[in-house]
């Protein structure tokens, strides 16, 4: 049993690595209009096989529990080439050009994604008959700036309809925050306070707060705030944005 896994291992390996491709940059900012307002992103073919790729844009968005959700935006980019066979061992420029509104008072926040097509190749199980395929995706970040870099970010705390405490967490600037090694207290109106552990914080510490999203966290409430009715809470976080 094993040895069979090994071999498996060593199978899947093998096999990615054969269709495996590079892209780059991972993350980019775009001006509203003028030179900046276009991108050059670089495919590479690792791979001794002929692959296929398409590169679609979307708008990034998160929930209040950190999910991230996206919807089309190929009407904010024009993409040239869209969809491209890149032969061994090579390399396909790509230049993404925003077209979006040209006056950003916020942040506009988007994914970039270059995603691997199936070609008619591949191992075919001799039980099934399937083809066997290793599709490769990679998810890049893309921002427009905009016209003044505001960083803000304000916290609120309240117990919510289940009597826990909800702490949230919003960006009210006009840039991403990053929430690197959060930390969270919050003040009750009778004095008393309380900073949130590791455990507590969770997930949270280290998000990617877009501009206009809010994030929260819910925790019960902690003994030395069980005699208060109101609350505040204060964020504090290490990062600086530059772009």
């Amino acid at each position: 049993m094993k040895k069979g896994l090994i071999i498996l291992f060593v199978l899947l390996f093998f096999c990615a690595a054969l269709y495996a491709y590079q892209l780059s940059p991972l993350s980019a900012t775009y001006d509203p209009t003028g030179a900046g307002s276009a991108r050059v992103y670089t495919i590479t073919n690792d791979s001794d096989s002929p692959i296929a790729i398409e590169i679609n844009a979307y708008s990034r968005n998160i929930d209040l529990d950190g999910n991230e959700y996206t919807e089309d935006a190929s009407a904010y980019f024009q993409i040239q080439p869209k969809r491209m066979i890149i032969a061994p061992q090579a390399s396909q420029l790509v230049r993404v050009q925003y077209r979006g509104p040209q006056t950003v008072t916020r942040e506009l926040s988007f994914r970039i994604i270059s995603e691997q097509i199936a070609m008619p190749r591949g191992a075919q199980t001799e039980e099934s008959g399937q083809m066997i395929s290793f599709l490769f995706v990679y998810s890049t970040s893309a921002y427009v700036r905009p016209s003044m870099v505001v960083e803000r970010v304000s916290t609120t705390a309240d117990i919510n309809e289940e009597g826990k405490l909800e702490i949230r967490i919003e960006n009210t600037g006009s840039v991403h925050q990053m929430l690197n090694d959060l930390s969270v207290t919050v003040s009750g109106n009778d004095g008393s306070s309380y900073t949130l552990s590791e455990g507590e914080i969770g997930a949270v510490s280290g998000q990617n707060l877009l501009t206009g999203s809010t994030l929260r966290i819910v925790i019960d409430i902690p003994e030395s705030l069980s005699g208060a009715t109101e609350f505040q809470s204060q964020a504090a976080y290490d990062y600086s944005y530059s772009a």
